[in-house]
């Protein structure tokens, strides 16, 4: 029995009850749905995280800058204070991101051999396209193309509906927790 509907994962994947990410007004977050049809002979069953896999590719992503402008406060040395523009960067994340997910067991209707001591589990890919400010810096001359690392993931307990053919379709939501590590 599928005991919690969210599981989290720390930096190294392992399964953890909770995760210490600070929430910043900056989307920090990246998140995928994926959807995949159980092929016909077989049924989907998940009960537990224990069968869940998922890796990403975050080698297309990078970081640019755009120049914004904010207002600023600062001391008049005639007395009091001036609002003044000031132009700032933001940290703008772009590209995509792909996510390739095992999940669940996957059984066929009527016996058949299975090779190998793993379960078969139903496979899906998605590819999400990125396009976030996750920070905002002091001006800059530039960005490396590198300024985040993850910092976890989480993914949500699949959700299975049956077509308008009889078929299991399966949908499976989660993402990364990103950290910005600088320009």
């Amino acid at each position: 029995m599928l005991k919690n509907n969210m599981m989290y994962f720390d930096s190294a994947g392992k399964m953890v009850d909770k995760l210490d990410i600070q929430r910043e007004s900056c989307n920090r977050t990246l998140e995928y749905c994926a959807t995949a049809i159980v092929p016909d002979g077989y049924t989907f069953k998940f009960t537990s995280f224990d069968s869940f896999a998922a890796c990403s590719d975050l080698s297309e992503l990078v970081c640019m800058l755009e120049e914004q402008e904010a207002e600023g406060t600062v001391e008049n040395p005639c007395g009091g204070t001036l609002k003044c523009p000031v132009a700032i960067d933001a940290v703008r994340l772009i590209g995509t991101a792909r996510f390739h997910i095992n999940i669940g067991d996957l059984t066929p209707i009527e016996g058949g051999l299975q090779i190998g001591q793993l379960p078969c589990t139903l496979a899906s890919d998605v590819s999400v396209p990125v396009n976030q400010v996750i920070q905002t810096i002091c001006k800059s001359e530039y960005c490396q193309g590198t300024c985040f690392d993850s910092v976890g993931a989480f993914a949500f307990a699949p959700q299975v509906i049956i077509d308008a053919c009889g078929r299991q379709i399966v949908t499976i939501r989660g993402g990364l927790f990103l950290r910005f590590i600088g320009c």
